[in-house]
């Protein structure tokens, strides 16, 4: 398969950086969460409100699955924690081309605040939980990359021209 998959933390800018490459290489954009989003006909939030984590984890790896399968190349954003989960690396390693959005720990508190992620709810301190959930997850989505692209450093535009030439590359 030779779709373009885009990894990262929440707040990374997946689905941004998704809907742009998608509309510059003209194919289609598909967001994981989105997919899940209107197959339950709730919010992520909801979903792991009423059913819990593990449940909204097996319908990623539902998707995934599916994604890995399809012929029809496409810019494919998954949720943060998707590539985390075991059955879902052997779908991403399939499935074409890995970008990793690496943020900083400041850029993605930043980016974080205010944020009703049901990953970050309750946490007493969402900065240390942040940056807890980073240290975890960094070598995972490293380990995946085909590219890598830092961002909250460069304006957006710049971004995308980087890893649009790393694509050609």
């Amino acid at each position: 398969m030779n779709h373009i998959v885009i990894i990262g933390f929440m707040g990374s800018g997946k689905t941004r950086v998704g809907k742009r490459l998608a509309k510059d290489l003209g194919l289609p954009f598909i967001d994981v969460d989105r997919l899940i989003v209107k197959k339950m006909n709730m919010s992520v939030k909801e979903v792991f409100e009423r059913f819990g984590e593990p449940f909204y984890r097996a319908l990623e790896t539902m998707a995934v699955k599916e994604l890995s399968t399809d012929s029809e190349r496409k810019v494919i954003s998954v949720s943060a924690g998707l590539p985390l989960q075991e059955q879902n690396q052997k779908y991403l390693a399939e499935m074409g081309t890995i970008i990793y959005l690496k943020g900083s720990a400041a850029t993605l508190i930043k980016r974080l605040e205010g944020s009703n992620n049901p990953t970050l709810e309750g946490a007493e301190n969402k900065e240390d939980k942040i940056k807890k959930l980073l240290k975890q997850r960094d070598p995972v989505y490293e380990k995946f990359a085909d590219i890598k692209v830092v961002t909250g450093v460069k304006p957006f535009d710049e971004l995308i021209a980087e890893i649009e030439e790393k694509l050609k590359a």
